[in-house]
Formats: C-alpha cells, structure tokens, sequence
C-alpha cells in the first residue's frame, strides 16, 4: 500500500489567520466522538472527530490523524485498527486518548485485545473493525480510508458529542442555549 502526497490546489490563500479562522468554524460543528485504536510496538489510539462514513457498498469509512503524532505514524504502516463510538459517559475516555501522552492505555481506560491483535475498548457504544485501504497525506494529516471488516452495536446512553472544544451529551446539546 502506497501513500500518496495530496495534489496542490493553486491560489489557496495558507496561513495561521485561516487556519485560526477554520479551526473556529470547524468548532461550531457538532460531530460525534470517537476513539481509533491500532498496535505499533504497543497498543495506540487517539481521540477523533474526523470520523466519516464514506460507503456502505463496500462499507468504508475514513479518518484523519496528525502526520507526526505516535498514532500518526503507527497508521503510515497499520493493516487494522479499531474504530470506536463513544457513549455519553465516556468524556474521561475522551479526554485520555485526546491528549498527548504515551500512556493512553494505562490507568482506568478498560480495554483488551479484539480482532486481529487491536486494541478494543471495553463499553463503548459501537466499534468497527477496519482494514486499511487508502492512505493519503493532505497538509499535516495522513487520510486514512479503511473498509469495515466487522462491527458491533451496544445498548446505552446515547453517543458521546464534540462541540465549540467541548464535550456534551446528545442532553446537554439540545437543552443548552
């Protein structure tokens, strides 16, 4: 599997103003919460909200993880990892895997090997399953398009949301003004 450099898109204006100006903008979009886990020389995982649902024939998905990063540079080689759908009480959870830290996996994080030798964590909303299918470097991010290999579906709370730098319940994002 190759990786691929993202092709230049002339006279795009580049710089720490748009680039404050999007991560703004980007924080305005709820998304859901999710934790993606592979195996390097150790279990590794990090917070995503990059999370998309590409096709469901093949079922495909992507994501995008920071080039320099520990698991930035485990999925320049990954075949699989795990993605994970966080529920509404999981914001300690969130918080581990979306800090800098090697430790992520040690402490009060539940966890144990699933499919193929990946990390799983344990009471999460759903998880996935996937193989790598698509690697591509756009700006400081490697793309990572996977096909779902298999899944599953728990009974819960309700997912666990990303807004304006925070974390809230489905709850607390309906009834906030």
């Amino acid at each position: 599997m190759t990786i691929s450099p993202a092709l230049a898109v002339p006279d795009v204006p580049h710089g720490h103003v748009l680039a404050s100006v999007l991560r703004s903008a980007m924080r305005q979009r709820p998304t859901g919460v999710a934790v993606i886990t592979t195996r390097d020389e150790g279990p590794v995982g990090f917070c995503a909200t990059s999370l998309t649902s590409v096709s469901l024939e093949p079922p495909t998905v992507c994501f995008a993880v920071a080039v320099g990063s520990t698991s930035g540079r485990a999925w320049r080689r990954a075949a699989h990892g795990i993605v994970h759908l966080l529920r509404s009480d999981q914001t300690a959870v969130a918080s581990t895997f979306a800090r800098s830290s090697p430790d992520k996996f040690a402490g009060s994080v539940g966890w144990r090997w699933g499919p193929r030798g990946q990390p799983l964590l344990d009471n999460v909303l759903a998880w996935m399953l996937v193989g790598t299918r698509t690697r591509l470097v756009v700006g400081d991010h490697l793309l990572i398009v996977c096909d779902v290999r298999e899944a599953a579906v728990e009974p819960g709370p309700g997912p666990l949301i990303r807004y304006d730098g925070g974390f809230h319940t489905c709850q607390q994002f309906l009834t906030e003004p």
